[in-house]
């Protein structure tokens, strides 16, 4: 459970871009379940990847850090898409999204249509 600090580990859960946008281009954090509270760690595993395709084809790949929290400051244009891939199995997200601060739409109970949380497949 987050308690205070700044860094990497910051916040897992909290929309991340809205206050560090000049810092990540995009960030979220990937949860055990759909429905985790903010501020409390995310998927701590070894071999997770995200892998960001933006709108000109690019992709970013994404690996969780140890409270779940992912970031870049990569150049991305929108709209995006993502897949989580774990275990040798995978979760797509193939609606392009307008926003690359993943936990503004990903909260707790889901927002602008999310199911919930980044969750591992």
């Amino acid at each position: 459970m987050y308690t205070s600090g700044m860094g990497p580990t910051m916040e897992p859960g909290v929309s991340c871009v809205s206050c560090h946008g000049s810092q990540f281009t995009i960030a979220g954090t990937v949860f055990p379940t759909a429905h985790e509270p903010d501020r409390c760690d995310g998927a701590n595993v070894k071999g997770a990847t995200v892998v960001v395709t933006d709108a000109t084809g690019a992709k970013i790949t994404l690996t969780p850090n140890n409270v779940g929290n992912i970031y870049s400051s990569q150049s991305i244009a929108l709209p995006i898409t993502a897949e989580i891939t774990y275990n040798g199995k995978t979760l797509a997200m193939t609606t392009p999204q307008p926003t690359a601060d993943c936990n503004s739409c990903h909260t707790e109970t889901g927002a602008s249509c999310a199911p919930g949380r980044i969750v591992l497949p």
